[in-house]
This record gives structure tokens, C-alpha cells and sequence, in this order.
């Protein structure tokens, strides 16, 4: 598994003074005044890097996207949510690993108002302890934590653990963004994975996940960074079993792939794959704003005239009988288009994304000829109803999963 995981008087950016109190925070941490104590070294030029990246990732987003007064001052009248995370406006992920307890440091150094959380998978023995540790290490800080338990289930292991990981911080942070520690080899091994699916992708230093904003601040700096700054604060950082598994694709591309292409370009391969995937993201941004809006997309679908299975939302308690989501293929576009609302209306209703079941919604619009639904992973497919793309619960279960999306 990888390692996931501001100033204003609005309480959304860098700068804020918002206290930090919290159970778990250590009296060496906060000064009578509530302000984070140095806990770094004078002398600490990866750790200001990583602390500088942060600032960066959420002034940008204050300006770009949320952090405006509405925001701010929905977020800063939630009062209870408040009281019991320590006055937090965001929620960060942490596993104890290296990027995720240097970013959780640099939040702490920069006083932003932020409430730790650490996903205990249950999928190593001594898991709980690993995640305990790292909430009693951010506390040394000032910060407030949290273990969160999740159960996974469903292949493959990776994409399941991200899912019930997602699921977990999105539950518990609700409209908060979500901070995720991943780094710029982290992004390289997304675009590597991603074309191996036959899927370009890169992930965004600003996204969506079934409504709810992760926010990675990492991503224009390397593992090497994060590694460093742990060594500056004297900080013993959490080595993940999994991270040398070479089972699991991801890792093997880190240990197999990546020195490859380093020999080969006589250089580091890196730095030009988290180039490419920046600009790839850049262009993928813009098309997104030609893509039709989700609002218009989605069918009203009282009219769904041919029958369906189960719809892909929870049983209604209403009389009526409840629709299942779709979107209006009208309103899709043309195929680059198409892909991309496909693909952010199947992220929002938790199925999975592949090149397989994009190609297979194209053909539904653009190669109709009676073909029946496509499974999209959790339990879910998708089928050409009616004019309609509509998500439905499959029949047969979940024994057809497409590759999952990286991102």
C-alpha cells in the first residue's frame, strides 16, 4: 500500500491561529497561547520544501476552488464538528509512513486547523499499533487523531483497501477536504499503471471522490523529500511490508520498472513521467470543462420505460419506486467527451473506472446494437436503457471486474 497519506482570517488557509486542542496533543507541542511550538531544527531544508509545497497546494486551492467566505463560514460555524476535532477545516491521512508524517508535520508547523486520521485496513498483524503510533506521534505536534477501522473486501486488494480507505475519510470529513500525502513517484507510477490499462491518468493536486475533495499537496515533490524531513525531526517513520511486495503491481513498477528506465536514460526517469503526467492532467482539467455538466447529463429518469433490475442506490422508503442514476446520452458528446462524464458519474456512485468499461459505454452510445450491460466492479453494471446509460446492481454479483482505476 502506498502512503496516502494555510493563512487567513477565514480559517481555510495558511496563517490561521486557529487553536489546535486536541486529547491526544502534547503540552510540548502548544504554548500557553495555543500556537504550535519549533518542534523541527533550525536547520531543516527538506522539511521547509515540504512545508512550502503545502502552503503553495492550499493557497491555490483558496483562490481556485473552496476556500471562499461561504466555505469558510459554513465550516466555521459547524460548532460541534468542531469542538470535538479540535477547531479542524480539514482532515488528513496518515499511515504512519514517511510522506504521510512529513506532510502531517508540515500542516502542524504551518498552524493549519487539520484533524488526523489513520485507516487501520486490518490487513497486517499489528496494524492497530502501527496506526495508533502514528496519531500518538502527531500529537507531539498539537494535532488531534483518530484510528478508524475498515473492513476490505473485493479484488484487487490494493484498489480495495483505496476504496474503504476513501470511503472511511469521506464519511468522518463530510464537505472538509481531504489531504493526501502523495508524492511526484507516486504520480509517475499512477501515469506508468495507468497506461498499462490503456488509460492515461494522473492524479490532480485538487480532485474529486464521490463528492467529496482530496487535496495532495505533495505531488511536485519526490519521496526522497519526505524521507529526508523525517530524518530532520528525528522522526522513526513506519516502513509499509507491502512497499516491497513486487505482488502488487505498483510496487513492482518502484523496484523493477522505474530503476530500468533510470539505467536506460543514463538519468532519472522520474522527473520527465511526473512531467508528462502534469500536462496530462493540465489537459485533462480543460477538457473537462468542455464536458456537459453532470447536473444536465443525469436522466430524469420518471420516465425509464424499460425494465430494470435493481437500481444502483439505496432502496427508497417513499411509495414511489426509486430510479436508478443514469445519464441522458444526448447530452454525452462526442467520445473524448463522453469518457470523461462516463467515467466521473461511475467514480460518483462508487463503481469502478477502466478502458475496458469506457470503451464498452462508447459502443453503447456510438456502436448500439442490443448489446447487454457491462460490469463496473462493487457489484454494480451498466446498461443502455431507453436513451439512458443507467447504473443498476448486477444480477449475477461482482464476478467481472474491470482493472481499477489508479487515481
Amino acid at each position: 500500500m502506498r502512503d496516502d497519506g494555510t493563512g487567513s482570517h477565514d480559517g481555510t488557509g495558511l496563517g490561521d491561529r486557529a487553536r489546535l486542542d486536541n486529547a491526544t496533543g502534547s503540552d510540548n507541542a502548544t504554548g500557553s497561547d495555543g500556537r504550535v511550538a519549533p518542534f523541527w531544527p533550525r536547520r531543516s531544508p527538506l522539511f521547509l520544501q515540504v512545508r512550502t509545497a503545502l502552503r503553495g497546494a492550499v493557497q491555490r486551492w483558496r483562490d481556485e476552488h473552496g476556500g471562499n467566505k461561504h466555505w469558510a463560514d459554513k465550516h466555521g460555524t459547524d460548532e460541534r464538528w468542531a469542538d470535538e476535532h479540535g477547531g479542524a477545516k480539514f482532515v488528513i491521512a496518515v499511515s504512519g509512513g514517511p510522506d504521510s508524517l512529513a506532510l502531517a508535520a508540515a500542516v502542524a508547523a504551518e498552524k493549519l486547523p487539520a484533524h488526523v486520521v489513520s485507516i487501520d485496513h486490518g490487513l497486517q498483524d499489528g496494524s492497530r499499533a502501527v496506526s495508533e503510533g502514528a496519531i500518538g506521534q502527531v500529537g507531539q505536534w498539537g494535532l488531534s487523531g483518530q484510528v478508524v477501522s475498515v473492513r476490505v473486501v473485493g479484488e484487487p486488494l490494493e484498489a480495495a483497501a483505496r476504496h474503504a480507505r476513501y470511503q472511511a475519510l469521506g464519511d468522518l470529513a463530510g464537505d472538509r477536504p481531504i489531504l493526501l500525502a502523495h508524492t511526484g513517484d507516486d504520480q509517475a507510477e499512477t501515469l506508468l499503471l495507468g497506461l498499462l490499462r490503456g488509460k492515461a491518468s494522473a492524479m490532480g493536486e485538487v480532485s474529486d471522490y464521490q463528492g467529496h475533495t482530496l487535496l495532495r499537496p505533495l505531488l511536485g515533490i519526490r519521496r526522497a523529500h519526505t524521507v529526508g524531513a523525517c530524518r530532520e525531526l528525528g522522526v522513526a517513520a513506519w516502513n509499509d511490508p507491502h512497499n516491497t511486495d513486487e505482488a502488487f503491481r505498483r510496487v513492482a513498477i518502484r523496484r523493477q520498472v522505474l530503476p530500468l528506465l533510470d539505467q536506460i536514460i543514463g538519468g532519472d526517469a522520474t522527473a520527465p513521467l511526473v512531467r508528462a503526467a502534469e500536462l496530462l492532467r493540465e489537459d485533462d482539467d480543460y477538457l473537462h470543462t468542455l464536458t456537459p455538466k453532470l447536473e444536465r447529463a443525469t436522466a430524469a429518469t420518471e420516465q425509464c420505460t424499460e425494465p430494470a433490475t435493481q437500481p444502483a442506490t439505496k432502496p427508497s422508503t417513499e411509495p414511489a419506486t426509486q430510479q436508478p442514476p443514469a445519464l441522458e446520452i444526448a447530452e454525452l458528446g462526442p467520445p473524448p467527451l463522453a469518457r470523461r462524464a462516463i467515467a466521473k458519474f461511475l467514480q460518483q456512485h462508487g463503481a469502478r473506472v477502466s478502458a475496458s468499461t469506457l470503451e464498452a459505454s462508447i459502443a453503447f452510445i456510438h456502436d448500439w446494437h442490443g448489446q447487454g450491460a457491462v460490469s463496473v466492479g462493487n457489484g454494480l453494471e451498466l446498461a443502455r436503457q431507453a436513451g439512458k446509460l443507467v447504473l443498476l446492481h448486477s444480477s449475477l454479483g461482482d464476478d467481472s471486474q474491470p482493472s481499477a482505476s489508479s487515481t
